[in-house]
């Protein structure tokens, strides 16, 4: 019972500071185990006189187990089984002045403090404020037997600063027992089931002790009058019968299975919405795969336009530079047949010279020289023919080529301007339709149901109807004075009158637009 006493220095000008019976002492101290005198608390007992003999003039025995008058022995010795003085309870019952709380049955049933050899430092220091001996989520509460150590700081301080200090451990104690109690939310005691995982375990739970209580049963029925362990296996069967209600118990709680059958739904929702996400993520991702698809088909048919482009235009490239080369060729042997005709004409003008001169000296030449001369000449002429003939029809052939040629590249600079002019005449009109009925707007754009409703007529014969209705109503005779025609021709806004006004218009384009 080292908790039922205010233990301090009677000297000192510092107390120990009782809490839930432990001791707060300064660490620059050196623990005194000389006990102060006890201070019984005014708001339970009534005030001892001033001589301190004793309480008032009851005639009762004190119902403490002890004397309060009497100071507590040293902690270091064995306290003695009954305090000198102390008067022996009668064996009944007997009453109590009013005012005085009776605590004679827990006296009674505590006894005297038991003996403990080891009463030094090390124990004091276990009950300690700031090293408490437990190491639990609550502090260890009090046996129903034992007194409560909150009334032993119940007495009124001298000052404020004790008063702010018992009004601290007060608090600090109702916190701790408040901290260490239950739940005081129902909701939160039956939080237990609060979870699929933790009611299926409990579900699987009850089955399995109605299984195990099951296979119990069996050999109680089997052996009923035999005696030997029979009692036992009943109190074991009754013990799991329990367990088994406890937990149906709980399972068949109504608001339990509220909570539940709504995080199941919750749950559900969830898993149904991640369902809903995983499709259309999926849907997504076979889009996006169609389109990637198209784009790399789209881009490889593009690919293969160009690299046949490209394969044509090398081909042509190629066969121009060889009939080039074919030509040049051609024309360098008809430069050297007409560069051989011209030595055969030489050859044969410088015989008739050398015949000459040889005919005025009266040289005479045979006949068979000059016949012989002359066919060979005729048989280098007829080769020479022969050879300007196939060079000339090589020749024709290469231009004919090469005319082809330039007429597919003409042909193709002319598909190329003519491509050219249609766009520019289609950019013209695309223009000249802005100007006069707005720019068209796309399909997805925001201002598409104004477009709708003005182009309604384009689609429909009632919506026509209805628009040359309502300008049929405009229509009024020729003679009328306010009347006037329609234009036939585009209503083109007027040049600017203002010079300033000039300068900030467009420049015209080249179209006159």
């Amino acid at each position: 019972m080292e908790g039922s006493y205010q233990r301090g220095q009677a000297e000192a000008p510092h107390f120990h500071h009782v809490f839930e019976g432990g001791i707060q002492q300064p660490a620059s101290e050196q623990p005194n185990h000389t006990a102060p005198p006890w201070i019984p608390p005014t708001a339970n007992f009534l005030a001892p006189p001033p001589g301190g003999a004793g309480f008032g003039a009851s005639q009762f025995p004190l119902p403490y187990g002890f004397d309060p008058s009497v100071p507590p022995p040293n902690f270091v010795c064995p306290p003695p089984g009954h305090f000198p003085g102390m008067a022996s309870p009668a064996p009944g019952n007997t009453p109590s002045s009013p005012g005085v709380p009776t605590f004679q049955a827990a006296s009674q049933q505590l006894g005297a403090a038991p003996f403990r050899a080891n009463c030094g430092l090390r124990q004091r220091e276990d009950y300690r404020d700031g090293d408490l001996p437990y190491r639990g989520s609550s502090p260890p509460q009090p046996h129903p037997l034992q007194r409560d150590s909150s009334w032993e700081t119940a007495a009124h301080p001298e000052d404020e600063e004790e008063l702010q200090r018992w009004q601290d451990r007060q608090w600090l104690t109702r916190f701790l027992q408040s901290r260490g109690g239950p739940p005081d939310n129902p909701q939160e005691q039956r939080s237990g089931l609060g979870s699929v995982h933790v009611f299926k375990e409990a579900l699987y739970s009850a089955a399995r002790l109605l299984s195990g209580l099951k296979e119990l049963c069996l050999p109680l029925q089997h052996n009923l009058h035999s005696d030997s362990g029979w009692s036992e296996s009943y109190q074991m069967a009754l013990h799991i019968k329990r367990e088994v209600q406890a937990k149906v118990q709980k399972l068949t709680d109504s608001q339990n299975l509220d909570l539940l059958k709504v995080k199941v739904a919750r749950i559900a929702e969830r898993r149904a919405r991640g369902l809903r996400a995983k499709k259309d993520r999926q849907v997504e991702q076979v889009l996006a795969e169609e389109l990637s698809t198209e784009k790399e088909a789209s881009i490889d048919k593009w690919r293969m336009r160009q690299i046949q482009k490209v394969e044509e235009k090398k081909k042509e490239q190629e066969l121009k530079l060889s009939a080039d080369a074919v030509l040049c060729e051609v024309r360098r042997k008809q430069a050297d047949v007409k560069r051989m005709q011209d030595i055969m004409r030489s050859l044969e003008k410088l015989r008739r010279l050398r015949k000459e001169a040889a005919s005025r000296k009266g040289i005479g030449t045979e006949l068979e020289c000059d016949e012989a001369f002359g066919g060979q000449l005729e048989q280098l002429r007829g080769v020479m023919k022969r050879r300007t003939e196939l060079y000339s029809a090589e020749e024709k052939a290469l231009m004919v080529m090469l005319e082809g040629e330039q007429q597919k590249e003409r042909r193709r600079e002319q598909e190329m301007q003519i491509r050219k002019e249609r766009e520019r005449q289609l950019e013209r009109k695309r223009r000249v339709d802005s100007m006069l009925f707005g720019d068209e707007s796309p399909a997805d754009s925001i201002l598409q149901p104004f477009a709708d409703y003005y182009s309604q007529a384009e689609h429909s014969l009632q919506a026509l109807v209805h628009i040359r209705r309502d300008w049929d109503v405009f229509l009024v005779a020729a003679d009328h004075p306010d009347g006037s025609g329609v234009p036939r021709g585009w209503v083109l806004p007027d040049s600017p009158s203002d010079q300033n006004w000039a300068s900030a218009l467009q420049a015209a384009d080249p179209d006159g637009l």
